[in-house]
């Protein structure tokens, strides 16, 4: 049984370094990855524990079996020049390489999804790197890129979507569908 729950601080050094290792195949040969360890996990440690006080809504989640990881979700409120009221960004999304193609993404971004609009958010934005194999991912589940910008000194190209969260949500579960009877879950 796969279980979502919010990560605790101890769980940290273990999802960055998961982040750490799906950076590199993101950034898809187009710049180089210069994240370390300890940065990533001082910032996010911090970004965790400093939402209220930046008036934010910060959703740092898991996906366990048997108290093994196989993913991570990071999220919060958009930024408003992004989306200028009642939205979402999806701030990062890892899973380990050989926990892939099960529909453990689905489950945590539904997860997500669900949160924020009990809380009243409609809109989501997500970034993604155009060359990573995730853009694929995120074409099938938000649509359209709405931009597309710069990142890493000009390196680095992102796709940005934008997509309302209930139509996310609902192919999403479609999609899902085909995981249920090999994968229950609860959150």
């Amino acid at each position: 049984m796969i279980e979502i729950r919010q990560l605790k601080e101890s769980d940290m050094q273990q999802a960055l370094e998961l982040k750490i290792l799906c950076w590199t195949e993101e950034l898809a040969g187009k710049a180089e990855n210069t994240l370390s360890v300890s940065q990533e996990l001082d910032f996010w440690v911090e970004w965790m524990h400093t939402g209220k006080e930046n008036n934010d809504v910060r959703l740092l989640i898991g996906a366990f079996e048997n108290d093994k990881m196989l993913g991570v979700a990071f999220s919060s409120f958009a930024e408003t020049f992004d989306i200028p009221e009642k939205g979402i960004e999806l701030n990062g999304l890892w899973v380990y390489p050989d926990q892939r193609n099960k529909g453990i993404s689905l489950i945590m971004i539904i997860y997500i999804l669900n949160f924020y609009m009990a809380i009243g958010m409609e809109k989501i934005v997500v970034y993604n790197h155009h060359y990573a194999a995730s853009n694929q991912f995120y074409h099938k589940f938000c649509g359209q890129v709405a931009k597309q910008e710069y990142q890493m000194e000009g390196k680095l190209l992102v796709d940005v979507f934008l997509t309302d969260i209930l139509s996310m949500k609902s192919r999403m579960e479609q999609s899902l569908k085909k995981y249920i009877g090999e994968y229950a879950y609860e959150n």
